[in-house]
């Protein structure tokens, strides 16, 4: 794969470069936030329109520099090795972005992690980082990482987790790891349904479940975000992705995370037959 096309641009987010950039613009300038230098960050994948205030709150807290954004990310369609990433370039509507081609072998070098292209043809959980890093950063390279939830264990998303803060350690690397999420689905649509009621007490449970995962988060605590998610059969779609970069994040020293925006799908639909939960949530 010498060039990864985007899949959801004119879907997911402006296929227009002008009218991307404004919409990005429009997000932070009405957001308002603490500046800090963070290690990581959870931030969601939907349509910008539904979870853009959650991103571009999350986006907006990060102060430091960094030279590669590692990016990890649910394979929702299964395709291609259970953890995989690839070289080459990503291209959006803002151009193109290279991969860290040095991080890259040293990533695959004795790993888990796997260099597969076809992990990440049809995958957006990726690809809808992007226009946030392009808009708001420069001189920066990826490497994305993509998970297919039979991945999603304590033993493998270690692993991941370890293998990313030594390379970056061995590379001497100023780097931002991505964990790409959205939380709860519920409603028809999902085929998760635990709980009915009228629309302010389902947003409440849903609410309440997705803070019960978050409050582990901020305490780093990437374990119990796997028990959690598999004890409780939730639908956050990326909880190894979380988990990894928890892993990662601890043994580079991180000391806590902070919850910096949270919001459901619902607040704009006001449609109970599918709802997403957001979370933006930075470590550092």
């Amino acid at each position: 794969m010498q060039v990864r096309n985007p899949v959801v641009a004119g879907a997911f987010y402006p296929f227009d470069p002008e009218e991307l950039k404004n919409i990005i613009k429009d997000f932070l300038d009405k957001t308002k936030v603490e500046k800090k230098e963070v290690i990581g960050i959870v931030s969601p994948h939907a349509g910008y329109i539904y979870c853009g205030k959650t991103a571009a709150s999350v986006y907006k807290t990060i102060s430091n520099k960094f030279e590669t954004a590692v990016i990890l990310g649910p394979n929702h369609s299964g395709m291609g090795a259970g953890v995989a990433t690839c070289s080459g370039s990503w291209k959006t509507p803002l151009g193109l972005v290279e991969t860290d081609k040095e991080f890259f072998n040293e990533l695959i070098e004795d790993s888990v992690i796997m260099e597969d292209p076809r992990s990440h043809l049809r995958e957006h959980s990726i690809e809808v980082q992007l226009p946030w890093l392009q808009y708001m950063f420069q001189d920066f390279k990826i490497i994305p990482i993509s998970l297919n939830r039979i991945y999603f264990d304590v033993k493998t998303c270690r692993e991941i987790g370890n293998k990313i803060a030594d390379v970056i350690k061995k590379l001497k690397r100023n780097v931002l790891i991505i964990a790409s999420s959205d939380f709860t689905h519920y409603g028809y649509v999902y085929g998760y349904t635990p709980f009915k009621g009228k629309s302010e007490e389902v947003i409440k449970k849903i609410k309440e479940m997705d803070m019960n995962v978050i409050n582990s988060i901020e305490k780093l605590k990437p374990e119990n975000v796997l028990k959690t998610c598999d004890e409780k059969r939730l639908t956050i779609c990326g909880y190894g992705a979380i988990a990894s970069m928890l892993f990662a994040a601890k043994k580079l020293n991180a000391k806590k995370g902070e919850l910096i925006n949270y919001s459901t799908s619902f607040d704009l639909s006001r449609n109970l037959d599918a709802v997403v939960g957001y979370a933006g949530i930075a470590i550092y």
